[in-house]
């Protein structure tokens, strides 16, 4: 599908639909779109996936390993433009088919970066995003989300999968040092939750908004009459304000429901990537429901900042649609066969058609209040959770980008290798996250980590972001 002009998108009766009263507001902003979506694969994305045949070419001997090839790795960082990423063997859903667009000249590949302070191993849990020790601080996406919020209902959306089989896992984010922040890792409660509201009849939407009027007014009442110490009246205070949060959110939404219903995937019961995944459930299809749900958020401007974790809480996943009757643990140790290697690559391969789709959705729809598509204005961030493989040592975090051109990043069809951990030249994924808090905005964003004096050197990585 060609991507509509801008004014012919925004001048027709389809915009009315799918934008809805939530354009009127964009319109009015000054502040510049931007948006951030991170999807974490679990266990580890080996270098190989993404190497380009020019990548492969200019790193020479060396680079037949599934796993490493550091030792090839150049001295001086080194950028070759114009690659033809789609070459690569997990890349090629990059690729133009059945006139579908092109991501070869809208992606950037990212090689060398290390992490060493997040660990590495099985997984970092929280140290992939962070840049610190499992649990010792907030990771990006919950300091970014305020930034760059606007005047969308959540702040960030964060949906993902797990071999554990609960409904919400904590392991992947947080908001601080022991802060978990929860992850939707089943499908229908993240539908439910995100889209609750809007698919509210009338009178249960009333039955919501009562509610919320009669706990405000029950805690403004007991603050008025309040005689305790000063710490119990500063929690009634913050619960006042969570619960204002959460009335003036169900307020937008309900605003926003005609402009979203439109663009909502299907329900969870009539989902058929829900139905019949057995149990444990495939992943990779629950996955590509949870990017169903994350794709509306964007384009119905529920959100700015989407983290997608696939395989959070227990990487023992399972991939039944590629292998059957093996987890994600058992098959990284049996990476050296040819089926379970196979196997692997096909899963990241997966990840890159589902960011693709979302990536071609967002390029066809004109960005409001800015020039050029919404994918201009998002940056697609996929990397792994515990670095390059199965028992990761943290010294190399391939990546790939996908969009983000008019927040600053190169992601024109490049491959950029660093020199491997140790050398004086290599980077580390915390300077990856100071050129996203640079798109988000500010500046200064230049010390996010906790890498002490392990870190090599603040600020952007300029052969990526300008």
């Amino acid at each position: 599908m060609s991507k509509i002009s801008r004014r012919g998108f925004i001048g027709s009766a389809a915009s009315a639909a799918l934008l809805g009263p939530f354009a009127r507001e964009a319109f009015a902003q000054t502040v510049k779109p931007a948006r951030l979506v991170i999807v974490v694969e679990c266990n580890g994305i080996y270098p190989v996936a993404f190497l380009s045949q020019g990548a492969r070419a200019s790193l020479g001997a060396g680079v037949g390993s599934n796993i490493m090839f550091s030792s090839t790795y150049p001295k001086t960082p080194r950028t070759l433009t114009g690659d033809a990423l789609g070459s690569a063997l997990c890349l090629d859903p990059l690729l133009s088919t059945s006139g579908s667009l092109s991501l070869e000249n809208r992606a950037a590949v990212v090689l060398g970066l290390s992490n060493l302070v997040a660990g590495g191993g099985h997984t970092s849990g929280t140290g992939a995003l962070s840049c610190a020790v499992d649990g010792a601080g907030a990771t990006i996406d919950a300091v970014l989300a305020p930034k760059l919020k606007r005047t969308a209902p959540f702040e960030a959306i964060r949906l993902g999968t797990s071999g554990a089989l609960v409904p919400i896992a904590y392991q992947t984010c947080s908001f601080g040092p022991k802060r978990p922040a929860p992850i939707f890792v089943n499908p229908t409660l993240a539908y439910n939750s995100t889209f609750g509201t809007m698919l509210a009849s009338s009178g249960g939407a009333a039955e919501r908004s009562s509610l919320f009027d009669f706990a405000k007014a029950d805690v403004k009442d007991a603050l008025a009459t309040f005689r305790g110490n000063s710490n119990e009246r500063i929690k009634l205070e913050r619960y006042l304000a969570s619960l204002e949060a959460l009335r003036t959110r169900e307020t937008r939404l309900k605003e926003m429901a005609d402009g979203v219903r439109p663009l909502l995937p299907p329900a969870p019961g009539a989902n058929p990537l829900l139905t019949g995944t057995g149990s444990p459930p495939d992943s990779l299809k629950w996955l590509e429901a949870q990017f169903e749900i994350a794709t509306t958020a964007l384009l119905g401007g529920l959100t700015n900042t989407v983290v997608l974790a696939s395989g959070t809480s227990g990487f023992d996943v399972r991939y039944d649609s590629i292998i059957s009757g093996i987890g994600r643990h058992d098959l990284q140790h049996g990476v050296d066969t040819p089926a379970n290697w196979n196997a692997i690559a096909a899963v990241t391969r997966k990840h890159v058609e589902l960011i693709a789709k979302l990536a071609r959705n967002l390029a066809k729809t004109p960005e409001v209040n800015a020039s050029g598509s919404m994918l201009d204005h998002t940056v697609i961030v996929y990397m792994s959770d515990n670095g390059e493989q199965h028992h990761s040592t943290g010294r190399e975090w391939p990546v790939l980008l996908v969009g983000g051109n008019a927040l600053g990043f190169r992601t024109d069809g490049r491959t950029v290798i660093f020199p491997a951990a140790g050398e004086p030249s290599n980077r580390q994924i915390s300077n990856l996250f100071n050129a996203l808090g640079h798109a988000a905005g500010d500046a200064s964003f230049n010390t996010f980590g906790n890498e002490g004096a392990a870190r090599i050197a603040p600020g952007p990585l300029s052969e990526i972001f300008a």
